[in-house]
């Protein structure tokens, strides 16, 4: 006969009288549980010493996600200015795409400044529909 002995986890101990079977099959989980426990604290210190020595492991699904979440906005903006008249168009692509002022646009589309700020409170009233 041969005793177990296991420590509990607030320090408390027990002792127990097994055969020489069981026991041989406990020394044997013991040995599997510390190679497991070597294995794994191994590969860590190796990740580790890779990261320390300039490796760098980046997580690609994150630019993925964003890739995604990039086209689907874009899609949506697109849908909304198809919802806009020609004259509206006109007056987003030449203050946001073309990066003109307020007085360069009025100029160029032949109205005053305050009738373009209040076409584009206009324009935003609407576009606020699909956000």
């Amino acid at each position: 006969m041969s005793t177990i002995k296991y420590v509990f986890a607030d320090g408390t101990t027990s002792e127990i009288e097994v055969g020489e079977e069981i026991y041989a099959l406990h020394l044997q989980l013991l040995q599997e549980e510390k190679r497991n426990h070597w294995r794994e604290t191994r590969r860590h210190i190796s990740l580790y010493y890779l990261m320390e020595n300039g490796v760098d492991f980046t997580d690609t699904a994150a630019d993925s996600f964003a890739a995604v979440e990039l086209r689907e906005n874009e899609e949506r903006i697109h849908n909304a200015i198809k919802h806009l008249s020609d004259k509206q168009q006109k007056l987003l692509r030449a203050v946001f795409v073309e990066s003109k002022t307020i007085t360069q646009a009025a100029k160029e589309l032949g109205l005053n400044k305050s009738s373009i700020s209040r076409q584009l409170q206009t324009i935003y009233k609407k576009l606020k529909k699909f956000f």
